[in-house]
């Protein structure tokens, strides 16, 4: 398994927090996360907002890149990645990163 990290940011207009649209769809991709993220085999390690900012960080373990990617396409989640502007980039936790520096 492999460490992902999804940076996501939105815009003022398009924030949960400010528009009832956007609250509902964002209500239901989270809602949908666990389930999904099952379906492949994806492990979720952590998902944060930096509400100020309209930024939102998602750290995912997966088999693959393509796996992320394939997971990231499914409707539930789509309608709320569509609202981002996202990066999804691989990982390492400093324990790898020291093996390999080794």
């Amino acid at each position: 398994m492999s460490h992902f990290v999804m940076v996501s940011r939105h815009t003022a207009e398009s924030c949960p927090m400010n528009n009832g649209k956007t609250r509902q769809i964002a209500l239901d991709a989270m809602a949908a996360l666990p389930e999904l993220a099952k379906k492949y085999g994806i492990h979720v390690i952590g998902s944060w907002s930096v509400n100020p900012e309209h930024l939102t960080v998602q750290v995912f373990d997966a088999v693959n890149l393509d796996t992320v990617l394939k997971f990231s396409m499914e409707p539930a989640l789509l309608k709320w990645w569509s609202l981002n502007t996202s990066e999804i980039k691989p990982a390492t936790t400093f324990e790898e990163t020291i093996k390999l520096l080794q």
